[in-house]
């Protein structure tokens, strides 16, 4: 591949569930890859990360990149990525400082990442206030996990015989036979739960009860932390989101940027890491 230019920047966004590969050049921002994953640094396999970072640099032999990884957070990380690829003019840093880098470089604003887990922050000057993302044992609000979570709780509630809702229980039989079955995935097998949000969106597309009160609920778990963040800052302040679950349209997306815009939250458009099909705020 011919060499790129000195103004294009190589940039590496990984979470938990994909690494993106995007090349910014005066036009604009552009996606070239993704690779699917868990991608990020304190919960997968570092040596697959390293493979990935490695392979998407000799494919795009920029001067300059950018690496934004969840989980990358201390010196010590950002120290040895850097060194991993000493010959490149390289940032490391963690995926919400990615965030306010690239849609908030030169003002104040509030990034929600939605995706495998899940980040509320506001930058406010010099300093960033970040709530939420408590990781995936305690739950991140409207994350794919505890969509996934809640899912999964409600699947064995109902054959309990606490609810009936015929659409939801045939969906989720398609991963889990039994209450054992389900069980066994999660607490032995490490079942990815965040993998049942796509479950959990048609289900709700179709009419189920169950999995329409799961999105509303989490939406709602949404638009409460970044309410508190509105509060803890300026109402006025720009709110960019990204990440995984807001990739594409889904019922989910839509009741979303609903529910946003009739609390008056102004939206940036949601056109990073989006799919074409994805409408612009």
């Amino acid at each position: 591949m011919k060499p790129k230019t000195n103004r294009e920047t190589l940039i590496l966004d990984g979470g938990g569930s994909s690494l993106k590969v995007y090349l910014r050049t005066d036009s604009g921002l552009e996606l070239k890859a993704r690779h699917d994953g868990d991608f990020n640094w304190q919960t997968g396999k570092r040596p697959r990360i390293i493979r990935a970072l490695s392979n998407a640099m000799a494919r795009f032999p920029v001067k300059r990149a950018m690496i934004g990884l969840a989980g990358v957070v201390s010196p010590k990380d950002k120290a040895f990525i850097r060194a991993l690829f000493a010959e490149r003019r390289v940032r490391a840093m963690s995926d919400l400082e990615l965030a306010f880098e690239l849609h908030f470089p030169n003002q104040d604003g509030i990034v929600v990442i939605l995706g495998t887990g899940s980040i509320f922050a506001a930058k406010l000057g010099g300093r960033v206030v970040k709530i939420g993302g408590y990781g995936r044992a305690i739950g991140d609000a409207g994350s794919g996990y505890a969509i996934g979570q809640e899912a999964t709780r409600k699947f064995l509630q109902s054959l309990d015989g606490f609810f009936r809702d015929e659409i939801f229980l045939a969906a989720m039989k398609r991963t889990f036979r039994s209450k054992n079955d389900a069980i066994r995935k999660v607490y032995q097998e490490g079942f990815a739960l965040q993998t049942l949000a796509p479950v959990v969106f048609e289900c709700a597309e179709n009419g189920s009860p169950l999995a329409i009160d799961i999105v509303e609920n989490q939406i709602s778990n949404v638009a409460r932390y970044i309410e508190r963040l509105r509060e803890a800052s300026d109402s006025a302040l720009p709110v960019r989101l990204l990440g995984g679950l807001l990739e594409r349209e889904t019922i989910y997306s839509r009741r979303l940027l609903e529910t946003l815009r009739r609390a008056n939250v102004k939206l940036q458009p949601c056109d990073y890491g989006a799919s074409p099909s994805f409408p612009k705020q």
